[in-house]
């Protein structure tokens, strides 16, 4: 499966319109601390194998890290276990340029 990628307008929009979204955080909890999208939840990318669960599988995820490494890692897992409303965001964090709580 193609993971699709958002960059960080996509996401903006989102947002804005008020779609349902749930924004995934794959980083470390420190990096999270130092700076996240609102409403983003921390499952770091080494937690997730065991938390994925916690992802609902029918609501559009925007999955973030630092750069989109670490995020395209965990797209891959969630799609191999069947989620398919999984958006990579591309660039991660540091392309991000939309506001952070």
């Amino acid at each position: 499966m193609e993971i699709p990628q958002w960059v960080s307008t996509d996401l903006q929009v989102q947002m804005k319109q008020g779609h349902n979204i749930q924004i995934i955080d794959v980083r470390q909890p420190e990096e999270f601390s130092s700076g996240h999208i609102p409403g983003a939840k921390l499952i770091p990318l080494g937690e997730l194998a065991a938390r994925f669960q916690e992802i609902k599988p029918d609501v559009e995820t925007a999955i973030v890290c630092r750069s989109g490494g670490r995020s395209m890692k965990a797209c891959e897992f969630l799609a191999s276990a069947g989620y398919q409303k999984i958006h990579n965001l591309s660039g991660g964090m540091l392309a991000w340029d939309g506001d952070v709580e």
